[in-house]
């Protein structure tokens, strides 16, 4: 603990406006060391002090290379069954849709003569169907994962997070509901709702799953040390059913 206590100090400093490549050269010895349970326990430990959610997420994102990369070291330091390996899994799927879609919106944007028929529309429909399945990969959070955690010390961080995942169902649902209806747009109106719509979905996302990979998922594994509970949330997770990727197109 004394060791997470150090790196909080650390990026206290940092935060109060010290200069970071002085910070990291000071303290190189310590970086060096670094597990992932010492930064885990560092976060946890800022959280406790009051930091908000939002803001130890700007200071992990931007002091990335002081905290090394998170991703990284829970890959490496869980088995490859193991149910919260499954989630990181997924999100680097969604990582790949969401930029599918910023890839889609552009086409449709550029594209003349829009129709259902259209490789745009096409790839647009695709993706769209794809990214329902966020909504299973975060059901599964909210009914097995996050009650779970709520017990320990990360009750602010699982609240924080549930509303997002209600944010994003609305979005996905949103997009879902417009490549279905594409018939009672006229093809600007589409390009306007598409474009709005891609242009929220992509970042916030991508900005959920960074939270998750690099500040929710190493304190939990930090905290429920308790393999058992663990392998509860695996079959339960079994018995739900995982994301389905091969999903049917959402227009039909």
């Amino acid at each position: 603990m004394e060791k997470a206590r150090k790196l909080a100090d650390i990026l206290g400093r940092v935060r109060d406006g010290e200069d970071p490549t002085k910070v990291r050269s000071q303290s190189r010895q310590l970086l060096a060391t670094l597990r992932l349970s010492d930064i885990s326990k560092a976060q946890k430990y800022l959280l406790g002090t009051g930091m908000s959610l939002n803001e130890l997420r700007m200071l992990v994102y931007a002091f990335a290379s002081i905290l090394g990369d998170q991703f990284a070291l829970l890959r490496a330091n869980l088995p490859a069954n193991h149910p919260v390996r499954l989630i990181l899994a997924e999100h680097e799927m969604f990582d790949c849709f969401l930029a599918d879609l910023a890839e889609a919106n552009v086409e449709i944007q550029d594209a003349e003569n829009l129709t259902e028929l259209s490789s745009e529309f096409r790839r647009l429909e695709h993706v769209a169907a794809h990214l329902q399945s966020i909504d299973v990969h975060d059901q599964r959070e909210d009914d097995l994962i996050f009650p779970v955690l709520e017990k320990y010390p990360c009750r602010s961080i699982c609240i924080v997070l549930q509303k997002a995942h209600w944010r994003i169902k609305n979005m996905v649902g949103n997009l879902t509901t417009a490549v279905n209806n594409f018939k009672h747009f006229e093809p600007e109106q589409f390009k306007i709702q598409v474009n709005a719509l891609s242009c929220a979905i992509v970042p916030i996302v991508r900005e959920h799953i960074f939270q998750e990979d690099n500040i929710l998922y190493p304190i939990a594994l930090d905290v429920v040390q308790d393999e058992k509970v663990w392998r509860r949330i695996k079959q339960l997770g079994e018995e739900m059913g995982y994301c389905a990727f091969d999903a049917q197109p959402c227009c039909t």
